[in-house]
């Protein structure tokens, strides 16, 4: 059992917008985005910090904005939301080089379930597929998981897997 002792709240960072998800990868650091569609991912010390810009949404290839980051094991990747004029798709960043890709066109709120498998929303059902760490790339077909939960606008949805594998999702609009 953990126990857990209180105490006075800290401030992190300022951000630059209100936040559109976040996620406590395993190097000490916190990725999140905000509605600021000038700024994709950000990334400060868990402790506190200056913020540092990891993506901006890139114009000429259509992208609007990213969001909604997924913590990867090892601390090295984050899966992330980009949205762009032909929808919504599953990214994946590589922390240490910047590359990006895209691993689903037509997903959102990707999440990584310690059962390797990668989950993501599509067409407003949440979809599971086996996921390879070591190459970063899916290995099986998607199967439906769930319908039927809250979704904050058209990509965001309410819902998160623990580490365990318990899966939290709020019902209805």
């Amino acid at each position: 059992s953990v126990a857990l002792k209180g105490g006075a709240p800290i401030t992190v960072a300022q951000v630059d917008g209100p936040v559109r998800g976040m996620t406590w990868p395993d190097d000490g650091t916190i990725v999140f985005a905000t509605a600021n569609a000038t700024t994709g991912l950000q990334r400060v010390a868990a402790s506190g910090g200056e913020v540092t810009v990891l993506t901006r949404p890139d114009a000429a290839r259509g992208e609007a904005d990213h969001l909604s980051p997924g913590r990867l094991p090892g601390g090295r990747a984050v899966l992330f939301t980009t949205t762009s004029r032909t929808g919504e798709h599953v990214a994946l960043l590589d922390l240490e080089t910047g590359d990006r890709k895209i691993l689903v066109r037509g997903g959102t709120g990707p999440r990584y379930v310690e059962s390797g498998h990668l989950v993501y929303v599509a067409n407003g059902v949440l979809q599971a597929v086996p996921f390879d760490l070591r190459t970063r790339t899916m290995t099986g077909t998607p199967v439906p998981v769930l319908q039927q939960f809250g979704m904050l606008g058209r990509v965001s949805p309410v819902l998160d897997v623990a580490a365990n594998g318990t899966l939290v999702y709020a019902r209805g609009s």
